[in-house]
């Protein structure tokens, strides 16, 4: 009985160890606890959601690419009878890692229900795959959305691209590489939008350079975190001075030219700092639309615009609406 019980606690302390030392050798274990902890979003909805809904039809994961799991989108339209709905394309959040367009469906909604087309991405998620195929894959989204734009009703000459958390930072880049030839060649995508017809971008607290956020993290454990989601995305362990690393950073490989942008951020443990300075390089090529808030009206925490019961998310929701309204081509234009 002794050697049984010696025998299972040797294994035990086996798995232990063999657990522990995963941690330090493989991005999994950090990225399937972020999977764990980021799944179901933190989207709370205002008193008038059920209105919203009303207004809109949501059509739920159609897919756009059998390549890669995860490669389908929502589509939100607004039902009311308009002429001409301009078309924003929604990439969501999650550390590179996790996240769904599922957490995104009721900002979405929201959205639409002023008259706008939105369709939702998803796409597939680090570490089943690494730098750039998140990139390629809404790339490969927009081309099957254009492809079938009279099949959905989608005004294609109107849109909008837009992202929270790194869906911003994969916006912003997406961006940049349509507006700037051979911007970023690690991508490895084409310029497949037309330039002309992005009337904005839309960008929600996010990361706009992944090696300072893991140097400048607030805590061991946060840079321990953050050096594993980089690992988990761009595929190797000392990713901070690759080259892929350098070209999707917006605040090292600025870009030249870029369109009309939204941009905000909450103002505790997230990253309002780079947001910021990102806003400062955006002003000096194209109109800039800034949504700050300082501290003293309240803490404000990543992914705050999705609390759509509070004062702050509300008035952000209000700005951006006016900016749409302030960009957007109408039917007198086209």
């Amino acid at each position: 009985m002794k050697r049984t019980f010696k025998i299972i606690g040797i294994c035990l302390m086996l798995i232990i160890v063999i657990g522990v030392g995963s941690i330090f050798l493989s991005p999994r274990p950090v990225t399937w606890f972020l999977k764990k902890s980021f799944a179901g979003g933190i989207e709370v909805e205002a008193a008038g959601f059920s209105i919203a809904k009303q207004k809109t039809k949501m059509t739920t994961d159609i897919e756009y690419s059998s390549k890669y799991k995860n490669s389908t989108f929502d589509l939100i339209k607004y039902k009311d009878d308009m002429k001409y709905v301009p078309t924003i394309f929604w990439i969501h959040g999650g550390a590179f890692v996790a996240g769904d367009k599922n957490d995104v469906r009721k900002y979405a909604t929201y959205i639409a229900s002023h008259g706008y087309n939105v369709v939702n991405i998803n796409y597939p998620l680090a570490p089943s795959v690494a730098y750039p195929i998140p990139l390629q894959q809404i790339d490969q989204a927009y081309r099957y959305v254009k492809k079938n734009a009279d099949k959905y009703g989608l005004d294609m000459d109107n849109i909008y691209l837009a992202g929270d958390s790194a869906g911003a930072q994969l916006t912003a880049q997406f961006v940049s590489i349509q507006m700037n030839k051979n911007y970023s060649n690690t991508a490895k995508i084409g310029q497949s939008v037309d330039a002309n017809t992005i009337r904005g971008a839309l960008l929600f607290c996010g990361p706009y350079d992944m090696k300072e956020v893991q140097t400048h993290a607030s805590s061991r454990w946060m840079k321990f975190v953050f050096k594993r989601v980089g690992w988990a995305y761009y595929g190797k362990y000392n990713w901070e001075d690759e080259k892929e690393t350098k070209e999707s950073s917006l605040l090292k490989n600025v870009p030249k030219h870029f369109v009309s942008t939204f941009i905000t951020d909450g103002n505790t443990g997230s990253f309002e700092s780079q947001g910021k300075r990102f806003a400062t390089i955006l002003e000096k090529r194209t109109g800039v639309k800034q949504v700050f808030y300082h501290k003293s009206e309240g803490e404000l925490g990543h992914e705050y615009q999705f609390q759509m019961n509070t004062k702050a998310a509300q008035n952000t929701f209000n700005e951006l609406l006016n900016f749409l309204n302030g960009t957007k081509v109408s039917h007198f234009q086209k």
